[in-house]
């Protein structure tokens, strides 16, 4: 026998609510991917010797967190803290994904 879903008969709701999963499993990996970046860009401002288009990600990655107010935080923290959004937002995804 199959097992029959509770509901009051039309699938609409379980469709939306599909799409609205989607739409968040999206913005949650442009995120987790603008993070990655940034996060990158944080490690290679710490190395001189890194190439141009890195460092200017961690320039990018500096006047964001100075604009937030985490300038006076020491570089390599504000990577690791970005290390540390960025997998929650990357483990928040697989939590989003419709069923």
């Amino acid at each position: 026998m199959m097992a029959r879903q509770a509901g009051n008969g039309s699938g609409k709701s379980g469709t939306g609510r599909r799409v609205l999963g989607w739409l968040a499993v999206l913005g949650l990996t442009l995120l987790t991917l603008g993070g990655a970046a940034l996060t990158l860009g944080a490690f290679a401002n710490l190395n001189p010797a890194a190439p141009l288009w890195l460092r200017t990600l961690g320039s990018v990655e500096s006047l964001l967190s100075g604009s937030v107010g985490l300038g006076d935080v020491p570089g390599f923290w504000r990577a690791v803290g970005l290390s540390v959004v960025t997998s929650v937002l990357a483990a928040l995804i697989a939590l989003a994904r419709p069923r």
